[in-house]
């Protein structure tokens, strides 16, 4: 599981009672929303704490679960905008990077172009790359990397004769190849991890076992 932001420690301990108790509130209702697979509620409820916390250091917890529940509708250019917002503690910052270049990735997919699919490729494996200069022992991140790599180095490769390239055949958004495999692996780990993604409620206690898993994929 993530960790609690001490930011967000800090911001509960300079607020008055009133709000202390209206964010706890509306955090928590959100994450338990969000446990069951009801991301619009989820959603209101982090839109709401962020309209209320309208100052980026009041927010980022907010906006990084939101940006969770959007990935989770399928709304990745959304939340992609909001992985960007890394904070500055080096192990949050990382899984922002990395669910941002999750987020390029589901993007690509949903392109019928292949120059923006390379493009929206390429940026994805540069976070994947980044994550890992950083924390070389991060094995989600070198899966990724080498999966991503691979599906770029297909679309770049001349389409043999009488084929269109990569998924040939099945649409814009094609199921074969690496194209199908690996968004049927984002998204089947995506909701088996689903509640990893958020940043925990101040208070709630951590297991070994939740502070495993951090990925979305």
């Amino acid at each position: 599981m993530l960790r609690v932001p001490v930011f967000l420690l800090l911001l509960l301990s300079a607020a008055s009672i009133p709000e202390i108790f209206r964010d706890y509130r509306l955090m928590r209702e959100g994450c338990a929303s969000f446990e069951r697979h009801s991301y619009p509620v989820a959603e209101a409820k982090f839109l709401e704490l962020l309209r209320l916390n309208p100052q980026p250091v009041d927010s980022r917890a907010a906006a990084f679960n939101l940006a969770c529940t959007w990935y989770m509708q399928g709304k990745y250019p959304q939340a992609s905008s909001l992985f960007t917002r890394w904070p500055e503690q080096r192990d949050l910052k990382l899984k922002s990077m990395f669910n941002q270049g999750n987020t390029l990735a589901m993007t690509a997919f949903a392109s019928g172009d292949k120059n923006r699919k390379l493009q929206l490729f390429k940026s994805s494996l540069h976070l994947f790359r980044t994550v890992l200069l950083q924390d070389p022992g991060d094995g989600d991140a070198k899966i990724n990397y080498e999966i991503v790599r691979r599906y770029i180095e297909e679309l770049e490769q001349p389409p043999p004769a009488g084929s269109s390239g990569p998924g040939a055949g099945s649409g814009s958004r094609g199921q074969a190849g690496p194209n199908g495999d690996v968004a049927d692996r984002l998204l089947q780990k995506a909701m088996e991890d689903e509640s990893s993604l958020m940043r925990q409620i101040p208070g709630q206690k951590k297991t070994e076992a939740g502070r495993k898993n951090d990925k979305d994929w």
